[in-house]
């Protein structure tokens, strides 16, 4: 299968995820608009991918309306949008007594309302084309909490909701959406949420930054309407935390 000059947008593109989603889905036919706040860095992405027939450089800020509407206008121009990738985002690890709250508004801001603008910026088009794919980028830290992640975990969840519910609202459309819930992953991320600060049940779910891009890439290619969760035997952890609150809980406290 391949994405044979499907246009697919990555917020959050410059490095970590969207630089490998970038990367594989260049290397699968597809034709990449790469966001991100780094013009530097975006740009020396599009020379790696192959130049200017392959990749478009667009510095935006997820969190601001207009830059968002200036990438959704770059975007169109490099071709109809087949697939918004919301990867933008970042974390704060801190015990909830001791993180402030503005660590929590800047978390939602990019993770959750960042994801939001530009889902409604791309998907009317979609709808209207009655072909198209969201993919929402969200975490493991989004199905089970640890502890030091509240306001990580709270972005994460909100945006695994709002997965599952535009999931429901785009039945029988021909668009559709897949919640990608990675493990942890050396990438960037850990400048913001050093290692240390990781719960020791975080090694639960560990995973590469190449296996996470490969699930997402293969969800693009089948229009995967559902969630994906990274590596795969950590659905069982998700299902069992679901199921078992208490207990979960209660196993958490114990490894620590």
């Amino acid at each position: 299968m391949t994405l044979n000059n499907r246009v697919v947008v990555i917020t959050g593109a410059s490095s970590g995820f969207g630089a490998d989603i970038a990367r594989k889905a260049v290397a699968h036919g597809a034709k990449v608009v790469l966001a991100a706040r780094s013009t530097d860095k975006l740009q020396a992405m599009v020379n790696e991918l192959g130049g200017a027939t392959r990749a478009l450089a667009v510095t935006a800020d997820v969190t601001s309306d207009s830059d968002v509407a200036h990438l959704v206008a770059e975007a169109q121009r490099f071709g109809e949008v087949d697939t918004i990738v919301n990867n933008a985002g970042f974390g704060y690890f801190d015990a909830l007594v001791d993180a402030p709250l503005s660590d929590l508004q800047r978390m939602m801001d990019v993770n959750v309302y960042g994801a939001v603008r530009c889902t409604r910026a791309f998907l009317p088009d979609m709808l209207a084309r009655k072909r198209g794919h969201v993919v929402m980028m969200a975490s493991m830290a989004g199905l089970v909490a640890a502890r030091n992640m509240a306001y990580y975990s709270a972005s994460k969840f909100a945006l695994v909701a709002l997965g599952r519910t535009l999931q429901q609202e785009l039945t029988n459309t021909g668009v559709t959406c897949t919640v990608i819930c990675p493990g942890v992953a050396q990438t960037g991320f850990q400048q913001n949420a050093p290692i240390e600060k990781y719960p020791r049940a975080a090694a639960l779910s560990t995973c590469t930054s190449d296996q996470v891009a490969d699930a997402v890439v293969r969800s693009i290619m089948r229009r995967t309407h559902g969630e994906v969760i990274i590596p795969g035997m950590s659905a069982l952890l998700a299902r069992f935390s679901a199921a078992f609150p208490g207990v979960s809980r209660a196993i958490m406290n114990m490894i620590g």
